[in-house]
């Protein structure tokens, strides 16, 4: 989970509406060999993220939705294998400035 200082700056879910999508911050990413999730919303108390998520195997499937953060970081081991993995030197970054999530 993003540190509780993170956590407060996230905007709530539905916080940035009225935000371009290339302008929308990008507070969090969790990564595994099968994909990217890029958070730019947070709501605490349902520890509900929305974001932007691109799966290795479906590429051009890439779309923003939701996901349950403790869900994610809970996918993080299996038999001693890291599967999902939070950033832990991410820096928010405005969307349109992560190349990766355009491949």
């Amino acid at each position: 989970m993003p540190t509780k200082a993170v956590l407060a700056k996230i905007p709530a879910l539905y916080g940035t509406e009225g935000t371009a999508t290339e302008d929308k911050i990008v507070w969090a990413h969790y990564f595994s060999a099968a994909g990217d999730w890029w958070i730019t919303e947070y709501d605490p108390a349902e520890n509900e993220a929305y974001g932007y998520a691109r799966l290795a195997q479906f590429p051009e499937g890439a779309e923003w939705g939701y996901v349950d953060l403790a869900e994610l970081e809970r996918v993080n081991a299996h038999h001693g294998l890291v599967i999902v993995e939070r950033d832990m030197h991410w820096t928010p970054t405005a969307f349109g400035q992560i190349a990766e999530a355009k491949r």
